[in-house]
């Protein structure tokens, strides 16, 4: 038989047993919970958006683009403008009293033909071709300035635009890409409807866009040559008005 006195620590026994039973089964649930934890989600991380370059308006020209800045100068070329509306990088090739045939009246420039290289190097989204003014004049092997014939003009003009039209097909670019102008003032006005003639001609005839301009009047031209900003501005939208830039480009 079983004393009396030995009861409270049988009681005491199983009461610490039932807790250490409970402590047990209180470790084993949390562990069993731990692996079907939700991790926590990580950090979506959106990616850099780069902004695209802009493409390249390379122009070849003479004094009409040479004599003038980018836009934010202080007498910004009609080329700046036209590049800001299309939404374009401008580049340029320009030179004082240079053409397709004339070298300027110093003969110390080059022609237009020497410029194809540019081309190459650029190659633009499109090409803006701004000469003739000068080309009623011709250099000499010993170095003086001529009055140039009708032929010599032709000739000089249909040459550029045939290597033209090589440079700009290896490029694989249409040829309806290239902007074919000659912008004029109020002086020569004789050999003004001469040459622009010309030069339309020769770039129709191997497929370039001829871009007609009306003649800058002596407020637009004070020098009865060269643009002042509302001449500028005058040939910009001559442009606009005359190729179809403005469609091609739609931020006009």
């Amino acid at each position: 038989m079983t004393s009396r006195a030995h009861l409270p620590w049988r009681r005491l026994g199983l009461v610490a047993l039932a807790i250490a039973g409970t402590l047990i089964a209180l470790v084993t649930g949390a562990g069993a919970a731990s692996p079907s934890t939700t991790p926590a989600a990580s950090p979506t991380v959106a990616p850099v958006s780069v902004p695209a370059q802009p493409e390249t308006m390379l122009v070849i020209g003479d004094s009409y683009s040479s004599y003038y800045g980018d836009r934010h100068s202080r007498y910004p070329g009609w080329w700046a403008m036209l590049a800001t509306d299309l939404g374009l990088e401008p580049q340029l090739d320009a030179m004082g009293g240079t053409g397709f045939l004339s070298r300027s009246s110093s003969c110390a420039h080059t022609r237009f033909k020497a410029r194809l290289d540019t081309v190459r190097a650029v190659d633009p989204r499109i090409l803006m071709i701004e000469g003739g003014r000068n080309d009623w004049r011709r250099c000499t092997r010993d170095g003086r300035v001529v009055e140039a014939t009708r032929t010599e003009i032709e000739r000089a003009t249909d040459g550029f635009f045939a290597e033209l039209a090589g440079v700009w097909d290896e490029l694989g670019h249409p040829r309806a890409e290239v902007y074919v102008m000659t912008p004029w003032g109020t002086t020569k006005a004789r050999k003004g409807r001469i040459i622009r003639p010309i030069v339309q001609a020769a770039a129709e005839r191997y497929g370039f866009s001829w871009v007609d301009t009306e003649s800058l009047t002596l407020a637009q031209a004070p020098d009865g040559i060269h643009p002042n900003n509302d001449g500028s501005r005058f040939l910009r939208d001559q442009v606009l008005q005359n190729s179809d830039l403005a469609d091609r480009f739609p931020r006009v």
